[in-house]
């Protein structure tokens, strides 16, 4: 399921775990495959936040992850404690680990069940400043070039306000409104 990268460096390595084998298609297919990694999840994760240690990996997806990124949360690290806080993340195979979800509800309920995951259990991770998550864009814009001087563009918004921000601009330069399409985003 995971679709690793060629580097064997975590320093350079990335890892995307994305919502799903359509957007783990998609992934694998824009990804850099020396040193990026896709792990697709199957529907969304298990809530890991009352999940003691020994029950954390009888969830696959859970045991996926965790297999991926190469780190037991509870393993004792350098101090001898087993718990999360002092977990020993010195396995790590990616330095970075970016969730790509879909910007809808569904995508959002994806990245908290996630996040909740790495700080729950993988508290050392957010710590060293490893787990990002990607914002997708709501809407796209495709402005029409307007002779030489102006080509036609995509322009991208996170938001309603940043839409609105940006058709605004594109008032202000001269562009006629509806001379441009505004799509919106379901997914990645």
């Amino acid at each position: 399921k995971l679709t690793d990268c060629a580097s064997d460096d975590p320093e350079r390595s990335e890892l995307f775990i994305v919502e799903g084998d359509s957007a783990g298609g998609s992934a694998k297919q824009a990804r850099d495959k020396e040193f990026q990694a896709i792990l697709p999840l199957k529907g969304k994760p298990k809530n890991t936040w009352q999940d003691q240690p020994e029950t954390l990996f009888a969830n696959k997806e859970i045991e996926a992850i965790a297999l991926a990124i190469g780190v037991d949360p509870h393993r004792k690290g350098d101090s001898g404690s087993t718990s999360g806080s002092s977990g020993d993340i010195s396995g790590l195979r990616y330095h970075k680990i970016v969730i790509l979800a879909d910007a809808d509800v569904d995508g959002s309920h994806i990245q908290v069940l996630l996040l909740t995951l790495f700080f729950k259990h993988f508290p050392k991770l957010i710590e060293a400043g490893r787990v990002y998550v990607a914002q997708p864009p709501l809407f796209r814009i495709d402005v029409p070039g307007a002779g030489k001087g102006r080509p036609a563009r995509k322009l991208y918004a996170l938001d309603k306000a940043e839409l609105d921000s940006i058709e605004s601009k594109l008032s202000e330069e001269g562009v006629r409104e509806g001379n441009w399409a505004v799509s919106r985003f379901k997914g990645l």
